[in-house]
């Protein structure tokens, strides 16, 4: 393994001082345009890469980014990770990454620990954010930014989207669609985005005139498995044409559901999710559902927090990301009748799992 070119030889190779070398390669001014093209031929026959650690330690800087997320299987956080670490990747930075599994106790932890100087900032996805947390972050001149918090009453920059909007938005198509009996399995009750997704659901009904049945309306977690248990439980005892949910993997539970009672998708009954995981468009037929811009996010959120690092000032303190409505195959105008429970399966079943 060859040694690590150095500036002084870099100097030696276009014939000026190292000065004039760290200058050129840290874009100071002061060098001709001759001298800048001589010194970056050097560095770039010469192979030099810039020794990163040592500038991030003169800096009084780590370079690493601490990353708290749900947890590292699920699909909603590592569209949202996967967004950080393309950001990071273009800025010469790493990341620090732990899983907290929604565990206020465990977030504390975390934060203290990335607090002892381990990190020059930390990402939050969808943090619970308590007090004692948030106090932590204070305590410590942390730089943070919260993806998709659980609460935005915090004075915390944060990324956000259209949750209201696009819930609504996918009422309004079911409603288009000529359904009226919709049930909705919301997520989480203690969430905002929950809250705000279900308002989008029942001013659409409102607006349109349609009254909303509570006994259509649940709640779940984000998972798959509860998904499927509710729907089931929806379906045999009131029977909608449409369902709405506030989780792809809620949605993706509901559609094997109303198999298991016999019910074609979309025939007899119309699926929207929200979200748009991986999973919505490899099911058949593909899911129609709300999506959620999460590698964008990540990249959004990255980008605020190295701003905040580099003592450059945020435009908006909440950067509220626009949805859409993705309409695939899951949804169509209501039928006549329902089949009989127990009617075979045209169809072939649908991606698995659990996330938010």
């Amino acid at each position: 393994m060859s040694d690590r070119v150095t500036i002084s030889q870099v100097a030696e190779e276009a014939g000026v001082s190292a000065m004039t070398v760290s200058n050129v390669l840290n874009g100071r001014p002061g060098a001709s345009e001759e001298t800048r093209r001589r010194v970056l031929d050097a560095a770039d026959r010469l192979g030099y890469q810039p020794n990163l650690s040592a500038r991030n330690l003169k800096a009084g800087r780590t370079g690493l980014i601490g990353v708290m997320t749900l947890d590292l299987t699920g699909q909603y956080g590592l569209e949202i990770v996967r967004g950080i670490a393309d950001e990071l990747a273009s800025d010469e930075r790493e990341m620090l990454i732990s899983a907290t599994y929604q565990d206020a106790v465990r977030e504390l932890e975390r934060t203290q620990f990335l607090a002892r100087g381990l990190v020059d900032g930390v990402l939050m996805v969808a943090p619970a954010l308590e007090d004692a947390t948030l106090e932590a972050l204070r305590r410590k001149n942390l730089p943070c930014v919260v993806i998709d918090p659980r609460r935005t009453d915090v004075s915390l920059p944060r990324v956000t989207v259209d949750n209201y909007g696009g819930a609504r938005q996918a009422a309004e198509h079911l409603l288009e669609l000529g359904h009226t009996r919709i049930a909705y399995i919301r997520g989480i009750v203690d969430l905002e985005s929950s809250e705000l997704r279900y308002k989008g659901f029942h001013d659409a009904l409102r607006l349109a005139g349609v009254g909303l049945d509570e006994r259509l309306v649940a709640e779940s977690d984000f998972t798959y498995t509860q998904g499927f248990r509710i729907a089931s439980a929806l379906i045999a005892e009131h029977r909608p044409t449409a369902l709405m949910a506030g989780g792809d993997l809620i949605a993706l539970g509901a559609v094997d559901a109303a198999r298991a009672c016999g019910l074609r998708v979309p025939d007899d009954l119309s699926v929207v999710g929200f979200d748009d995981l991986p999973q919505a468009a490899q099911t058949f037929p593909a899911l129609t559902t709300v999506r959620q811009p999460l590698h964008d996010m990540g990249k959004l959120g990255t980008r605020m927090l190295l701003s905040l690092i580099d003592g450059r000032p945020l435009l908006m303190e909440n950067m509220q990301m626009p949805t859409e409505l993705i309409v695939r195959g899951t949804t169509a105008p209501p039928s006549d009748a329902l089949p009989v429970a127990g009617e075979a399966d045209e169809y072939g079943t649908s991606a698995r799992g659990d996330d938010q």
